[in-house]
């Protein structure tokens, strides 16, 4: 017969008699994984042949020496341990079976055919090129989902740049530094420009642009402050003025031209913006008397 070891699979061919009606305990010879091993099914038989081989006169027993030492060795399938030397010359008496027996192989395990090797090396090398691909696969697909999820966000927060920078102010420096700057007012300067002019022999600067509002709905028009700056784009004056409605609907302009009699003869550039909430937007029109 031939038993498998559980554990590593080594096949082993073993003699079928060896085993009692209740089996024994076997151990590996290759990894020494030890089981419990069941006999055959057909060993019932074996009672039967030995009892009609008993009742045959016995034979007398071969002339035996007068002391016989048992060989220390290890114990290999089948064979019973003995008791110990004996003096009398009659064979050891054998130790009675038990589930305690840890009988290691002996015999060579069943050799494994060529062809199923081959097929075995096949089948694993075919397991790890699926193991491969599959990793391969989720791999591409998770660089695939981080592709998408940026470029969500990316596009979202492009698009929707109004929405959160007026939720969150602060970005309004991010949008700009990337070239998409966002105008929380809704409200932007259009064909601004200046010329010196001069009336009653007297100079005078006027201002002329124009409003726009771009947010899609009516807005109320702030006041809006003029500086004039030096070459060190240090303010050398400033004034404000209100245009001539209070409100401008959505998607109109609002024309506007601002005049400042006298203005410093240090002036290089020119500053155009809304004036704050938290600037004083008290102050008087009188400097620019001429402002529409």
């Amino acid at each position: 017969m031939i038993i498998t070891c559980p554990s590593c699979s080594t096949r082993y061919p073993v003699e079928a008699s060896s085993f009692a009606p209740a089996g024994r305990k076997v151990r590996c010879a290759k990894c020494g994984q030890s089981w419990h091993q069941a006999p055959p099914a057909d060993l019932d038989a074996a009672p039967s042949t030995v009892e009609s081989a008993v009742e045959a006169p016995p034979a007398a027993p071969p002339a035996a020496p007068a002391f016989t030492a048992a060989a220390t060795r290890k114990k290999i399938f089948g064979e019973k341990p003995t008791t110990g030397p004996v003096a009398d010359g009659s064979p050891p008496a054998d130790k009675p079976a038990s589930d305690d027996d840890d009988v290691v192989f002996a015999d060579a395990p069943v050799a494994v055919s060529r062809t199923a090797d081959i097929g075995n090396r096949f089948r694993a090398q075919v397991r790890r090129a699926a193991s491969m691909r599959r990793g391969k696969a989720l791999n591409a697909a998770g660089w695939a989902a981080l592709a998408l999820f940026v470029g969500g966000t990316l596009m979202g927060g492009y698009q929707w740049r109004a929405d959160i920078a007026s939720v969150w102010p602060a970005t309004t420096h991010v949008y700009a530094a990337v070239g998409a700057p966002v105008n929380l007012r809704g409200l932007e300067f259009r064909n601004v420009g200046y010329e010196r002019q001069e009336e009653q022999g007297l100079p005078v600067l006027a201002v002329t642009g124009e409003v726009v509002n771009v947010s899609g709905k009516a807005i109320a028009l702030p006041r809006l402050r003029v500086g004039l700056r030096d070459g060190d784009q240090k303010e050398l004056y400033h004034w404000t003025f209100a245009l001539g409605q209070p409100e401008l609907p959505a998607d109109e302009a609002a024309s506007f031209m601002t005049r400042l009699s006298s203005p410093p003869v240090e002036a290089r550039d020119i500053e155009i913006r809304f004036v704050r909430e938290e600037e004083d937007a008290a102050a008087p029109d009188a400097a620019a008397p001429d402002a529409e």
